[in-house]
């Protein structure tokens, strides 16, 4: 188990069960006084947890669970290009020279060619494209990279395109730093791009050092959803877009016009706007998009009562309301763990009420698991292979974020930009507002403040195209003539009505029997303001829900969206259909050669 440690960059003390050592993370972070012992790791169960930045997991493989681990592709022989593998190239006015600039060779059975994808010259991935067709398959089980890594690494500028082709055709026009995704742009209906994304967050020191990102990708919806995540992961700041005009890519521009025409789509390349006047034909290409393909509308929270009054939907404001210890906050992170759970969502919390982080954590592995983590309820408590199998499924899909310094927004929008860029985080969730350390201006009435707080959390979604939840304590409650406490009302909210004047969306969590029967777990969930009515959801209340301290889930007339999460936790993956022109593992291989290349010892 040391060496699995180790693996992960762990330095273990002796053989001592638990111990506390220095954290990798904090490190890579770089915290301050990163060199405390504040990592506690598990040498038996293979657990660790670092109490500072928040960094956990289990290095234990065992039958119950698998932690991801990159399989490097074995060293066996490869055939130089044979004349049909380089007519290939040369078909696509790709010249000899930068096919072996890029150490471009051939599978040995001569069927297809093969691009090595290098990381520090060590080979890290290939991806094999037949010559008789357009199918793209790489090697198995291996760690997703950028394509032309080791020369685009430390450049001022790079080029980033949708495939290996576009790459090397601008190499052609005198760029040696272009790179590529390595499979290719997401489908624009795909719910989940995060892992075929991955390449971007495994070489995100690769864009981080970059001045400038030239994104050139397909001219297609498939490639402005990649232009629009890239541009989101890597900065509006730093990213200038190219125009191929009549062509749908770097390859097709270079076949059309030459390789010196190609070379100035660089030169005349589009800054992203961040800020300044714009007008319509800033918005031209999203405008017709929208009118041939629809609007971005709100997407289902799985709970089919709640769609109707309220959807998830990247840059809104979303304000949740309620009063103190009626659910409001366990009621979100519920919505958040359903959209994780079917969609691979990634959250964000700024959460200092629900510290520590494990209170915080075990929280939402009893509602995913629907059992109890504490001992103490040993007739309810979940297995211990079930809870580590929870750990590790939560570890890249919820983050904490607790800054060391301060509690400023403006500290903890500098870490949630970071959780963006570099884990692809959705959506970021402050709970509550009283917990942010407020800097009001000398003479600044509160009201003021509170609309120039709003305004920036407003322009941070929509410059990182995230949706943002705030969560804000109502009144001392009022109760009515029969003594319950009245309905929470956005007008009501500490801080005054401007919360929700600003805000794009006003939800809230309410127990309306609580002052009656503190007992009694019913809920009432509603939306009083929808800002875009016809694409989030229409205003109302959803009633009788409630409460299941059990398994720590609400059900409405007794049934739960998380029956569902249930069963889909108990059966196997589904097996996706792969379309020819997709990229495809080798695991598809017909045959039974799963190591079909063999390597040479270097790549010169």
């Amino acid at each position: 188990m040391i060496q699995e440690f180790i693996k992960i960059g762990v330095e273990p003390k002796g053989n001592r069960k638990e111990q506390k050592v220095k954290c990798p993370e904090c490190k890579s972070l770089g915290k301050t006084n990163w060199k405390d012992d504040c990592l506690s790791i598990n040498i038996e169960s293979g657990l660790y947890n670092c109490h500072k930045c928040g960094w956990k997991g289990c290095v234990k493989i065992d039958e119950n669970f698998k932690q991801m681990e990159y399989t490097k592709p074995t060293k066996q022989n490869f055939t130089k290009l044979s004349e049909g593998g380089l007519k290939l190239f040369s078909d696509r006015g790709i010249t000899q020279q930068v096919v072996n600039a890029n150490k471009i060779v051939m599978s040995k059975d001569g069927k297809s060619v093969i691009f090595p994808y290098l990381m520090d010259g060590e080979l890290i991935n290939y991806k094999q494209r037949f010559l008789d067709k357009k199918d793209f398959r790489q090697a198995k089980d291996a760690k997703a990279i950028m394509f032309n890594y080791d020369r685009c690494k430390g450049q001022k500028e790079i080029i980033v395109c949708e495939g290996e082709f576009d790459a090397m055709a601008f190499e052609v026009s005198g760029f040696e730093y272009a790179t590529s995704v390595n499979q290719g742009a997401p489908n624009v209906n795909d719910k989940n791009i995060d892992k075929k994304l991955e390449c971007i967050t495994n070489c995100y020191d690769m864009f981080e050092t970059a001045e400038k990102v030239f994104i050139a990708v397909d001219n297609d919806p498939n490639g402005r959803r990649l232009k629009d995540e890239l541009i989101r992961r890597i900065g509006a700041e730093k990213c200038y877009i190219v125009d191929f005009k009549d062509c749908k890519d770097a390859n097709d521009y270079l076949l059309k016009y030459n390789n010196i025409e190609l070379k100035d789509t660089i030169k005349d390349a589009k800054a992203v706007p961040v800020e300044g006047v714009f007008s319509v034909e800033d918005a031209r290409l999203n405008m017709l998009d929208t009118f041939r393909n629809g609007k971005v509308r709100g997407t289902t929270t799985y709970w089919k009562e709640i769609d109707n009054a309220w959807t998830w939907r990247t840059k809104e404001v979303t304000l949740w309301t309620g009063y103190q210890n009626e659910g409001k906050s366990l009621f979100l992170q519920s919505l958040c763990l359903l959209k994780a759970f079917h969609e691979g969502e990634k959250f964000a919390f700024f959460t200092p009420e629900n510290l520590p982080m494990s209170d915080f954590y075990d929280d939402i592995i009893e509602t995913l698991v629907g059992k109890s983590s504490d001992p103490m309820y040993k007739s309810n408590q979940m297995r211990e292979d079930e809870y580590l199998e929870a750990i590790e499924w939560v570890k890249d899909k919820f983050f904490l974020i607790y800054p060391d310094k301060n509690f400023t927004i403006e500290t903890i929008l500098d870490k949630a930009k970071y959780l963006v860029r570099r884990k692809g985080v959705n959506h970021i969730v402050f709970d509550p507002y009283n917990t942010i350390e407020h800097k009001m201006k000398m003479g600044e009435r509160e009201d003021l403040y509170i609309s120039r707080f709003m305004s920036e959390l407003k322009r941070f979604s929509i410059d990182n195209n995230v949706g943002i939840h705030l969560v804000a304590h109502q009144l001392t409650p009022q109760k009515d003539a029969a003594g319950r406490y009245v309905r929470p009302d956005l007008n009501r909210i500490k801080g005054g009505g401007t919360f929700s004047d600003k805000a794009d969306n006003v939800c809230f969590v309410w127990r309306p029997e609580r002052a009656l029967d503190f007992s009694n777990t019913d809920v009432v969930f509603g939306s009083q303001k929808i800002k875009k009515q016809k694409l989030v959801g229409i205003p109302q209340d959803v009633m009788e829900i409630t409460f299941n301290r059990k398994t720590n889930r609400y059900y409405i007339n007794g049934v739960s969206p998380f029956d569902e999460v249930d069963k889909l936790r108990s059966t196997e993956p589904i097996q996706l259909e792969i379309k020819e022109d997709a990229i495809k593992p080798n695991n598809n291989f017909e045959t039974e050669e799963t190591d079909l290349f063999e390597f040479k010892e270097t790549w010169e």
